[in-house]
């Protein structure tokens, strides 16, 4: 409600809106002057019997279309140039100030009764509207008199409480990040998180205590029949849970800016030792990998370490997940993703938009910011594609701060383009137009170049028996650091953040959250050896292809 107070302030507000709205209606300036007056007397003297009102801009307009309706009534015998929409304003007379606040309550209570949930909906419509009885009612939606009148009451309450209630014009709209670790399906894939602003906000307002369908519908002034199929949807992918039959409340944990901020400061603290370890076990054996003579293997040391050692650090810190799940006694260790009702298992993992917190933090050193700026990356990706005859070909690739902060965007290689320009590559033969075709396309990417006419491969690209021979040096590497290498460093992750996860969440989700949903091991890793000077910054070149490997082999029978 908001306090208001008949002085020069407030008749200045108005005045000159007032005098528009004459002049919009009278189109004549002297009539104009004498209907705002007739408005501004109006006003005076329906405020001096109010100490608030609700909505007093909408309470002004209303005033002044009644007094606008006295105004041509008692002058309509001098006029002849009224318009058809003018006759709805000619009936009846009254007092402006009381049908201005009785059109007010109007609107309110159209807008609370949009609020109820499609029950109340129903009913409201059957017993105010229809008219029909308690019985009827009853007989109609085939539940007892007893629930129907109980129902009835319900509503006048909610409806008395909800016209009575100030305005709600606290709640800004927030936006999710949609991303997901795992996998989904076409028909539902995640429920239009990240994409529907709506989505997204019926779970901010869930993410904490329980909400009622009208609950949520008046924290985003939003009618409740527009919520009703998204809050199904998101049932039925387990995203919501219904708490106490008629409440709902998140089930997945909404990450922030600031968490990952400390993420990255704790990984850039405790995980040199690790990255030293790593990169020591892959120089020993840089030699034996080179020698394997895949495609690529003449691009240079630090530029094969970058693919290779992303791939065995994703290997250990998956491994070691498991091995932290097992300590914990959790099902997960064996059952990783949850199963949704669509049929597909994963994880949400997503994050709010906050696109000014860097501007308003002052947890942390413009410093730190700056090491978490510098070492954002988007995760690793991996593709299949059929070759035939029995060969799969699979592309990895990492996005990492090199293409990040050159304005790349991680693109999935054409991996069956790539494996004819290598077979062209490795047999010496003349490529025909298709495959020139595809050469270009696989220059303009970054990923081939071509000399005298003839092409040359730009990343790692490993044949069947070059894979089984990476695979014995890499099985090498993982058991000297060890498969459970990264224990300590995920249950140090685990403590950080056990009081940043809220306690509505699942046990389940807690355990995701503490041992899997801050990863940015595999390319923290590369940062710090890269910062340590063991390995050289890439050029802008190098970048653009820069930890993208492809591996073909035989398909498991």
């Amino acid at each position: 409600m908001i306090a208001v107070e008949l002085n020069d302030a407030l008749v200045a507000r108005y005045a000159k809106k007032i005098m528009g709205f004459a002049y919009s209606k009278a189109r004549d300036i002297t009539l104009a002057e004498d209907l705002s007056q007739e408005i501004l007397l109006s006003l005076t003297g329906s405020l001096r019997r109010y100490d608030s009102i609700a909505d007093l801009d909408g309470f002004v307009y209303t005033l002044c279309c009644y007094t606008w309706s006295n105004f041509v009534r008692a002058n309509k015998r001098h006029w002849r140039n009224l318009g058809i929409d003018a006759m709805r304003e000619l009936s009846g007379a009254g007092d402006p100030a009381r049908d201005a606040e009785q059109a007010d309550t109007m609107a309110r209570l159209g807008r609370e009764i949009s609020y109820l949930s499609a029950l109340h909906r129903r009913i409201t419509l059957l017993y105010w509207f229809d008219g029909k009885t308690g019985a009827e009612i009853a007989r109609e939606l085939g539940i007892p008199h007893a629930t129907v009148r109980w129902h009835i009451g319900e509503i006048k309450n909610k409806l008395k409480v909800g016209i009575e209630m100030a305005d709600n014009i606290s709640y800004t709209p927030q936006k999710l990040t949609g991303a997901i670790d795992g996998g989904t399906t076409p028909e539902h894939n995640i429920a239009g998180l990240g994409e529907d602003r709506l989505v997204d906000n019926i779970l901010l307002v869930c993410y904490g205590a329980p909400q009622t369908i009208e609950e949520i519908a008046r924290r985003l002034s939003v009618a409740a029949a527009y919520l009703e199929y998204h809050i199904e949807e998101l049932v039925f992918m387990d995203y919501l849970k219904v708490v106490n039959k008629n409440k709902y409340q998140t089930t997945f944990f909404i990450s922030r800016e600031r968490y990952d901020v400390l993420e990255t400061l704790h990984a850039n603290r405790e995980l040199p030792p690790y990255a030293e370890r790593i990169y020591n076990a892959f120089a020993a054996r840089y030699e034996r990998i080179r020698d394997i003579g895949f495609l690529g293997s003449e691009l240079g040391r630090d530029f094969v370490l970058w693919a290779l050692m992303s791939l065995t650090i994703i290997r250990l810190y998956y491994a070691s997940i498991t091995a932290v799940l097992e300590r914990a006694g959790s099902h997960l260790a064996h059952d990783y993703y949850p199963h949704r009702k669509d049929g597909s298992q994963h994880w949400v993992n997503t994050r709010l938009v906050e696109d000014e917190w860097y501007d308003t933090q002052t947890e942390f050193t413009a410093e730190e910011i700056a090491v978490h700026k510098n070492s954002k990356a988007a995760g690793i990706w991996s593709n299949d594609h059929e070759l035939g005859g029995g060969v799969t070909a699979n592309s990895v690739a990492v996005m990492g701060r090199w293409k990040l902060n050159r304005g790349l965007k991680l693109e999935f290689p054409n991996v069956v383009e790539l494996a004819r320009i290598a077979q062209i590559i490795r047999s010496g033969e003349e490529p025909n137009e298709y495959d020139k075709l595809a050469i270009a396309n696989q220059v303009k990417w970054g990923y081939v170049s071509v000399t005298d006419g003839k092409p040359q491969m730009l990343i790692p690209f490993f044949n069947e028996e070059e894979d089984k021979q990476l695979t014995e040096i890499l099985d090498e590497i993982a058991a000297e650091l060890g498969e459970d290498m990264f224990v300590e460093y995920i249950e140090g992750v685990g403590r950080l953040f056990e009081s940043e996860i809220p306690t509505f969440l699942s046990e389940d989700e807690r355990l995701y959250v503490k041992t899997s949903r801050f990863s940015s091991v595999h390319h923290t890793v590369l940062y710090l050896l890269e910062d340590m000077g063991l390995l050289r910054s890439p050029t802008d070149d190098e970048a653009k292809r820069l930890a993208t490997v492809v591996f073909c082999s035989k398909k498991a029978e």
